[in-house]
């Protein structure tokens, strides 16, 4: 199955489909009564300044787009007293509804991991909604250590994150 797997970074002419897969998530986890991505808050302006500063990859498997994420290599504003250079942090880390239960969140994250090492990187880094527990648990038994808590309230979301830690 994963030889049909391919992993790339997205330029911003396929805003489109970044901006699908965003939605998709953010209208799933509002109906599950996620309060942390609102589609309302996801648009082509949106994603289009979310690759200022970052990389967005996109995953493709037999043609369809089955998830996307993004990297930077800087997060003073979520890791506050803890951020540092050392670190690759992940954001907006996604997978295709449709693809659910086909290990491919799993896999992402070993290419993620084996991707922010090869960048000289000695840990990889990520936050989500601490009321999240599936998520959290997620992580957890992806090898991430809990390092600690931050709360975001920026005029249109406000919610508490989980940070999280591996070292790679």
């Amino acid at each position: 199955m994963l030889q049909d797997l391919e992993i790339y970074e997205a330029s911003p002419s396929q805003v489109e489909e970044v901006l699908s897969i965003w939605l998709e998530a953010a209208y799933w986890m509002q109906s599950k009564g996620i309060d942390q991505w609102r589609p309302e808050h996801f648009n082509r302006d949106v994603v289009l300044d979310y690759f200022t500063n970052r990389q967005i990859f996109l995953a493709k498997y037999k043609n369809e787009y089955v998830g996307s994420f993004a990297i930077q290599w800087s997060d003073p504003s979520v890791w506050g007293d803890l951020h540092n250079e050392e670190s690759g942090y992940l954001h907006r880390f996604a997978v295709r509804r449709t693809q659910a239960g086909r290990e491919f969140g799993s896999f992402f994250l070993a290419w993620i991991e084996d991707y922010v090492k090869s960048k000289d990187k000695r840990y990889l880094r990520l936050d989500c909604m601490a009321a999240n527990e599936v998520l959290n648990t997620f992580y957890r038994s992806h090898g991430f250590t809990y390092k600690g808590t931050f709360d975001l309230s920026n005029g249109r979301i406000s919610w508490r994150g989980s940070l999280y830690e591996k070292e790679l």
